[in-house]
């Protein structure tokens, strides 16, 4: 990270806030409406890269505090990317070097009670960047790529910043991908007060005729968390925690823990602390609008009081095809999504196409794909006849600490003059993701996400979240792999009684992974992901090529509280096979 001088830091970040002072200046656009890609990517074609170069960014993401009016009566501190939420839109290609800039506005964070736990919330003023999806190099740890297994993660604090040279293969899929803080202590925190965008990677697929023909809308489903703010006199709402303060779903209350005693304390005077379970406001965004709103309900602490807002909507002709492309970005929301009333042909998942599109049909009840908090689904519905509607849901599930009720998240109107547009029959091959035979894997491995409560190694959240029974060291790598090799994963969530008490998303950095089957089922051929929901006493099955990128990175639950709190490892991936001391986790050798 690059400190700089008052003067100098301002200018950096000025390019950024004039370009969100200009997109304010334009008309403003309908609730919802679709976020357009740019015609021409970002990104330089590797030929013309010279490392010698002045650092030019292709995108500057200044990070800043963003008061919004959430609703009538609620005004809301939250934190942006560019002063928008979702932050902008990013659109590039395949054989590119995409060079963005991290500028930190935020304000520092006081954080002189932490203990120096990492897996204790701490510094919500740092923050660094992640392009969640993208089959590129390492860069959490510090240096870009390193191998150092002692490496510590990029912090980039309040009035620094740091400049990313994302180096982007010539076979990554396109797709939807998406960008977000990563910063091991302040992730949760930031990015469900808004710090999220997406990033589309465009190619072949957006060439298929019957999908270039088609309207593309991109659906950004994101959460925000909010409290009365700690501040005195303080009118509005904020996620702003005292350092080592938990807000208890259970007590509706504010706690922190004494060591002395080894009990949580009372603290009547905040209002205010991190929480790994409900909060006391809650809304649910389309493209920044709120559609959904949730308050804790004291009577009933895992089922929160729900609210309907304004949907988002859209309109299809009678005939037409159009394309929707779907991210959670919400911290910790399992999404079981249908359109009701309509068919969807499923194009891909998290960014990667199938080979054909998967006919979904609807079903009253049903879901039509399972989107685990940072999942994206991309599908085609082809509209009816006038005056049909069909409604964009999250289904009612229990599968988590909280009870999700169901919600709508978008209509679809059909009207005007009918046209008869087509499904594609065949959608372009994936050519970095090819199947995994069995003869190819080198390891087996076995991981279990479990929790814990109350907490006995990490007292002050007061709860455990732990992959194969331990909790997030940042120079702890027990997980080591080689380039080129492949293995099979097991991702495990056991029942109730081994500490399985919801399901977990897994997500993993660098590179994809085929799903080879979940909770026994066996998946299509090609169904290639980079997270997946596993749901409680289930495991699933994925296999894993290590290709062209070395270092050192991380997997984790990408319910960002429980990530937060414990719930991630470190793997080093290495150039070369040699001989390993040991193995924490469990493996099981190839035979023959």
């Amino acid at each position: 990270m690059k400190p700089v001088s008052r003067r100098k830091f301002f200018s950096l970040a000025a390019g950024a806030a004039a370009a969100a002072a200009a997109a304010k200046a334009e008309p403003a656009l309908s609730p919802h409406a679709l976020l357009d890609p740019p015609d021409e990517p970002m990104g330089t074609p590797a030929a013309q890269n010279n490392e010698w170069d002045e650092f030019k960014p292709d995108i500057t993401l200044d990070c800043a505090v963003l008061t919004k009016e959430i609703e009538k009566g609620v005004t809301a501190k939250l934190r942006a990317y560019n002063g928008t939420i979702p932050g902008p839109l990013i659109t590039t290609r395949a054989g590119v070097t995409l060079k963005v800039r991290v500028t930190n506005s935020l304000p520092a964070n006081q954080s002189k009670d932490w203990a120096g736990d990492m897996d204790v919330p701490h510094d919500f003023g740092n923050t660094n960047l992640h392009l969640h999806g993208l089959d590129i190099a390492p860069h959490i740890f510090e240096p870009l790529g390193t191998m150092d297994p002692m490496a510590p993660m990029i912090a980039i604090g309040p009035g620094e910043y740091k400049d990313y040279p994302f180096v982007i293969p010539d076979d990554q899929s396109p797709g939807l991908n998406w960008y977000h803080p990563h910063s091991h202590g302040s992730t949760a925190v930031q990015a469900v007060s808004g710090m999220a965008g997406g990033l589309i990677i465009k190619g072949a697929i957006d060439e298929v005729p019957e999908i270039e023909a088609a309207k593309d809308y991109i659906l950004v489903v994101q959460d925000l968390g909010l409290f009365e703010s700690n501040d005195p006199g303080a009118k509005y709402y904020d996620y702003n925690p005292k350092q080592n303060a938990i807000w208890q779903t259970f007590g509706g209350n504010v706690t922190i823990y004494d060591p002395a005693t080894g009990k949580p304390v009372v603290q009547p005077h905040l209002t205010c602390g991190f929480t790994t379970g409900d909060y006391a406001l809650r809304y649910y965004l389309l493209n920044g609008e709120p559609f959904f709103k949730e308050e804790h309900n004291g009577s009933n602490p895992t089922s929160p009081t729900p609210t309907p807002m304004t949907p988002g909507k859209y309109t299809m002709r009678p005939g037409e095809v159009a394309r929707f492309r779907v991210l959670n970005a919400c911290s910790d929301l399992m999404i079981p999504l249908q359109v009701q009333g309509a068919d969807m042909w499923l194009l891909g998942m998290d960014g990667n196409n199938y080979d054909k599109p998967r006919l979904k049909e609807y079903v009253s009840g049903a879901p039509q794909v399972f989107m685990g908090p940072a999942n994206r689904a991309e599908f085609l519905i082809k509209a009816g006849k006038a005056g049909e509607t069909y409604n964009i849901l999250q289904l009612a599930q229990s599968q988590q600490f909280l009870q999700a009720v169901q919600k709508t998240i978008a209509t679809i109107t059909v009207e005007g003059d009918p046209v008869d547009m087509k499904i594609p029959k065949s959608l372009p091959p994936v050519t970095r993701d090819k199947p995994i035979e069995d003869h190819e894997i080198k390891e087996t491995r076995y991981f279990t996400f479990s929790g814990r409560f109350p907490g006995v190694d990490n007292p002050v959240v007061g709860i455990d979240f732990m992959i194969n029974n331990q909790l997030y060291q940042e120079l702890a790598t027990p997980t080591v792999v080689f380039l080129n090799d492949c293995e099979e994963w097991h991702i495990i969530v056991p029942e109730a009684i081994r500490g399985g008490t919801e399901g977990h998303p897994f997500h993993i950095h660098v590179n994809d992974f085929e799903v080879k089957s979940i909770a026994g089922i066996k998946q299509p051929p090609g169904t290639i992901q980079d997270t997946i929901w596993v749901a409680q006493n289930t495991a699933s099955v994925i296999r894993m090529r290590f290709k062209e990128w070395t270092g050192k990175s991380v997997f984790h639950c990408h319910i960002l509280p429980h990530e937060e709190t414990g719930m991630m490892q470190n793997f080093l991936i290495l150039p070369e096979k040699r001989p390993m001391m040991h193995a924490p986790e469990m493996r099981i050798p190839k035979k023959g």
